[in-house]
């Protein structure tokens, strides 16, 4: 294990780990023991996990790392994968300039294709958020078909640690925003995020509806305004593409 010290407030440090099970398991020993505003990355994971517990593909090419965040000090806890969200996404497009977007619920993508997810986990006490971007993959498994790395998009290979320090320094710096929930960080994912305003078809029981979504709730739902009236949706599940009647891939 190998350990930076940071001088980005309030984060303390990183942990570099050559291959764990998760760094979200990591990461909740760790705040279970007391530890607050760490960084917990690894090179590989062999039970990688994003939103639901679905298998999360990494290899020792992507950037795999989870902040353990203080749970009494955050106040919107349903809207922290969106806050981070734009916080990666800023780190990427100041180390890198690539303009990357973001959908809902916890993906980062360019063009269409899946770069990255978020995944926050809320322990009451603390909260966890895990974060994996691909970099430099140039080989995804068969099934990750629309999947795409930072290599893949600037032609060349990418420091992994340069891109993480881009991205904890944007943390730090707008610390404060992501504990109170600040109304510019969600202005901003509405603003980077794909789908508002896009039609779409949904499930309601064991019917179809047709709507647009128009906004993300406070709760950190869609919102699908249909025949009028707003309705709220909380899982990708639920959703269906209006061009090819496919569930979201996530």
């Amino acid at each position: 294990m190998k350990e930076l010290s940071l001088i980005a407030s309030p984060f303390k440090k990183v942990f570099f780990l050559e291959k764990v099970s998760s760094t979200m398991d990591v990461a909740f020993k760790l705040a279970k023991m007391g530890e607050r505003n760490i960084i917990i990355s690894a090179d590989n994971q062999w039970a990688g996990r994003g939103k639901d517990y679905r298998t999360w593909f990494s290899d020792d090419k992507s950037l795999s790392f989870s902040i353990i965040i203080d749970g009494k000090s955050l106040k919107k806890k349903s809207l922290v994968t969106i806050l981070v969200s734009t916080l990666v996404r800023r780190g990427i497009i100041s180390y890198l300039a690539v303009p990357v977007n973001l959908k809902w619920p916890n993906d980062i993508i360019f063009k269409g294709r899946k770069l990255g997810g978020i995944l926050g986990e809320n322990f009451n006490e603390f909260v966890i958020v895990g974060v994996g971007i691909n970099v430099n993959t140039i080989k995804f498994p068969p099934y990750l078909t629309e999947a795409i790395s930072l290599r893949e998009i600037v032609g060349q290979e990418i420091d992994k640690i340069g891109l993480l320090i881009s991205i904890i320094d944007e943390f730090s710096v707008n610390y404060n925003l992501l504990l109170e929930g600040d109304d510019l960080l969600i202005r901003e994912w509405k603003n980077a995020c794909t789908m508002l305003g896009e039609r779409v078809k949904f499930r309601s029981y064991n019917n179809i509806l047709e709507g647009i979504i128009s906004d993300i709730s406070d709760d950190g739902a869609l919102v699908i305004v249909t025949d009028g009236q707003k309705r709220k949706i909380y899982s990708t599940d639920e959703l269906i593409l209006e061009e090819d009647l496919r569930t979201i891939w996530r």
